[in-house]
């Protein structure tokens, strides 16, 4: 469909979104709301949307996996779109300060600890340690702003094309395809028309839209924060008591307080995501004022909180193939792994307490972050498809980054091979992996 019929014939209905013949005049869109009392809805009059771009590979999201996976994309050839809602890169990273890249390390079967965080990923972490704002060689705990710095520079070094402070708000299907994703912003509704889509919004929103299948996790959800001058801490002063202030960042000065926060949360409800945000902003001050008061701690001041709430999962796709906590505790090896990662916590397994140093490295399948029937979307970051009992290694920065560079390597095959994502040659994204030094296994 050419682009001038395509903008004349996108309408908003009643309904949602489909394709018209013809559209109806401008005008329309100015006619008022209809409200129904009984049923407590409002009917939104049809509109027309302007197309503002049309691109190879759309990524929804610009967290962890969303930049590797533009990134991905970009240098393997594809024309590429980053749609963001706030005003930076690296998601829960950078601007939710969750700061650890773990996890950079497993176990292989020679029971040695290899790292396994290589290609785009560790790219991001060299340029970072080059700068000073790493620390740590195993599971470097970065600075977020260092680190919005360094994935604006490759992005814009990717020939990537930014739209950030745009939230996508619908899509448009046809033949089990998305033809168009709506986006909302200061200048209104526009429409990307996209070959090939990446969720990485974190909560699978876009695969929630499609249609496609999921589960939904309630998990604790927390806010994190900055604590500043803690090289002042006097620790000479009469009646100082140890106390935890946070841990170290690459600024001597600054420590990072992370926050649990309250267990089994829906991190996609509106009411609980408000509700949380104003309790969490109060607790964080209050506790802040109490470290204060303890001696030798008057000169701690709170820097800064995420400008994101820190939702750790909730919608989990069900994909071409759900990946297991016993795939990742057996060394099972997949003909189309994408990644290979580590595992940062203990856990129970088979009634026994696994000790983190004990896990093993676990590989990544293309297969999870394909959707079951959707033909032009992929999924990377904390949605894409495993088994819950894997929830605790599936949804940490490293994995997200990972998830995002091998569908990035994907998008851009299946453009190039005009093919579904569910046929695409595993080959050849594991080729473009290798080139852009992936570790495979």
């Amino acid at each position: 469909m050419k682009r001038r019929k395509f903008i004349d014939s996108l309408i908003l209905t009643t309904g949602g979104l489909m394709i018209l013949p013809k559209c109806k005049s401008p005008e329309q869109g100015k006619n008022s709301l209809t409200s129904s009392s009984n049923s407590g809805t409002i009917t939104e009059p049809s509109r027309v949307i302007e197309i503002l771009e049309e691109t190879d590979v759309l990524v929804v999201g610009g967290g962890p996996s969303g930049v590797t996976a533009a990134i991905s994309a970009s240098r393997a050839g594809a024309t590429t779109t980053i749609v963001e809602r706030y005003n930076h890169l690296g998601g829960l990273w950078t601007g939710g300060l969750v700061l650890p890249l773990l996890s950079t390390h497993g176990l292989n079967k020679s029971k040695q600890q290899e790292k396994v965080i290589h290609g785009i990923p560790d790219e991001i972490a060299q340029r970072l340690k080059d700068m000073g704002m790493a620390i740590h060689d195993v599971d470097p705990v970065i600075d977020p702003e260092a680190t919005k710095y360094v994935l604006e520079k490759m992005v814009q070094e990717a020939g990537i094309h930014m739209l950030y402070h745009c939230w996508m708000s619908n899509i448009v299907m046809e033949d089990k395809n998305i033809k168009a994703v709506i986006i909302e912003s200061k200048s209104g509704r526009k429409a990307i028309v996209p070959k090939v889509v990446i969720d990485c919004t974190g909560d699978g929103d876009v695969f929630h839209l499609a249609g496609e299948g999921f589960e939904e996790m309630k998990y604790h959800i927390g806010l994190v924060s900055r604590l500043g001058n803690i090289d002042r801490i006097d620790k000479t002063k009469p009646g100082f008591e140890e106390i935890y202030v946070g841990d170290p960042t690459p600024l001597k000065s600054v420590n990072w307080f992370n926050m649990h926060g309250e267990n089994d949360q829906d991190g996609t409800d509106l009411h609980t995501l408000s509700k949380l945000q104003q309790q969490y902003r109060i607790d964080i001050w209050e506790n802040t004022e109490h470290i204060r008061s303890i001696p030798g701690h008057e000169e701690v001041f709170l820097l800064d909180t995420a400008s994101q709430l820190g939702v750790r999962v909730s919608r989990i796709l069900d994909g071409k193939y759900k990946l297991t906590l016993e795939d990742s505790m057996t060394y099972k090896s997949f003909d189309d792994v994408i990644g290979v990662c580590g595992a940062w916590t203990s856990l129970l397994y088979n009634t026994n307490r696994i000790q983190r140093n004990e896990r093993p490295l676990w590989q990544i399948p293309y297969r999870s972050l394909v959707p079951k029937h959707t033909k032009n979307l992929l999924v990377a970051g904390r949605c894409f498809s495993f088994d819950k009992p894997l929830v605790e290694d599936a949804r940490i920065i490293g994995t997200a980054l990972l998830t995002g560079h091998g569908a990035g390597a994907a998008a851009a095959v299946a453009v190039k091979s005009y093919c579904a994502v569910q046929d695409t040659d595993v080959q050849k994204i594991q080729k473009v992996l290798k080139d852009q030094k992936a570790y495979l296994g």
